[in-house]
């Protein structure tokens, strides 16, 4: 599993990540300053790691917190802008997917084709390869 945090984490730089799988597994990892990490809902990450080794099909959303600030709520909570990528895993191998195609999965609407408006604090980026075996 820290394998597969390392190559997830580190090239996304800053520490703290909500990691999303497509089957509604979610999670909030944080890289702590010994290089290790805390993972509020481990199962997520083994059932990623299953999908892997079975050759299933799923996508996989990392959003990372910036130090930057997006927007301040009326209460006066500063929300940081989130770097959002994503992969698709098929057979084993996980995809990366673009900033454009990563914009298209988030703001169009899978069954009308309509634009659904982009969620403020979001910056879409290109995900990176990621090579893991299981």
């Amino acid at each position: 599993m820290t394998d597969f945090l390392t190559m997830l984490i580190r090239p996304a730089g800053n520490s703290q990540h909500i990691l999303t799988l497509g089957n509604g597994w979610s999670t909030a990892i944080e890289q702590l300053h010994d290089g290790t990490y805390s993972v509020e809902h481990p199962a997520a990450i083994d059932e990623i790691l299953r999908i892997l080794e079975r050759g299933e099909e799923a996508s996989l959303i990392l959003r990372t917190f910036t130090p930057e600030i997006g927007h301040t709520l009326p209460n006066g909570t500063s929300i940081p802008i989130k770097e959002v990528r994503g992969w698709y895993i098929n057979e084993g191998v996980v995809h990366p997917l673009s900033e454009q195609q990563m914009f298209n999965a988030s703001c169009i609407d899978a069954d009308t084709g309509e634009p659904i408006p982009p969620e403020r604090a979001v910056r879409y980026v290109d995900a990176y390869t990621l090579q893991f075996e299981v």
